[in-house]
């Protein structure tokens, strides 16, 4: 019985949209495994042992799947249509919202690799000395989306807003530093990047002019200098000369990021 009330509890509270029943659901579906293991061996080591078997299935997923993936040292985006709306419905609000901050439109681009797609629109305000962009990354039908503010110092660090939902996949370069917005309005976020520009010292003089027709080149330049920096860390290793791979310190490194993800929204 208790089995049972802990799996409908679990299926009520993950059907229901709050993140607080969200996180319930999944704490009752870990109280289940653990009663499972429990009643059906009558040890509380075997209870503890099913229960923290979640925590292995990122592991699974990136030794089945992300082990084989091939990354491109460089990334050369192209021209992409956005996303259909089934696929990203909020693309449009979010639009609206970037450019009633004052950004313009620049571009829509994006790459793809391994059934990894990547689409970003990406923006400019000359005025603010920032770059905007809107970024969704789908596989196999799952995606998700953020927003990303960026300002470029003269002393050549790079400051970046966003409001990812998932930890990063690699390791930030040395110069770059990178704030989680606590809100997902982006007229909030501008307001969070100013902030965060303020506490890191980084004057308004001291931001570099922002040129829209150079704003595709550097976001290239950022993921390029982020391929490198994880090859020299030991995060990636060379499959040939264009691509990288996860290497199994990357492997573990990608787990940890899962677990703090899981944890998180707790």
């Amino acid at each position: 019985m208790l089995f049972a009330g802990l799996v409908v509890l679990a299926v009520a509270f993950l059907s229901y949209g709050r993140a607080l029943s969200r996180r319930l659901g999944v704490l009752c579906v870990g109280l289940a495994t653990f009663a499972a293991g429990y009643l059906l061996t009558g040890s509380l080591l075997a209870g503890l042992a099913c229960a923290s078997g979640w925590l292995l299935l990122p592991w699974l997923e990136i030794l089945l799947r992300v082990r084989r993936l091939r990354l491109p040292l460089r990334r050369f985006l192209s021209q992409k249509a956005p996303p259909s709306r089934d696929s990203f419905p909020e693309l449009g609000v979010l639009s609206d919202e970037i450019e009633a901050a004052g950004f313009e439109h620049v571009a829509d681009l994006g790459w793809e690799t391994d059934g990894y797609r990547q689409f970003l629109r990406l923006y400019a305000s000359p005025e603010r000395r920032a770059e905007a962009a809107i970024a969704h990354v789908e596989h196999d039908g799952l995606g998700f989306h953020f927003t990303r503010l960026t300002s470029r110092a003269a002393s050549g660090e790079v400051y970046m807003t966003w409001n990812c939902p998932v930890s990063q996949s690699l390791k930030i370069p040395p110069g770059v530093r990178l704030h989680r917005a606590s809100g997902q309005a982006f007229g909030s976020m501008v307001d969070e990047h100013a902030q965060f520009l303020g506490r890191s010292g980084c004057a308004v003089d001291g931001v570099l002019a922002v040129d829209p027709d150079n704003v595709r080149a550097s976001v290239e330049g950022d993921m390029e200098a982020q391929m490198r920096h994880n090859l020299t860390e030991g995060v990636l290793e060379a499959a040939d000369d264009s691509h990288g791979r996860y290497s199994w310190r990357g492997m573990l490194f990608l787990w940890v990021q899962a677990l703090r993800d899981i944890f998180r929204a707790f």
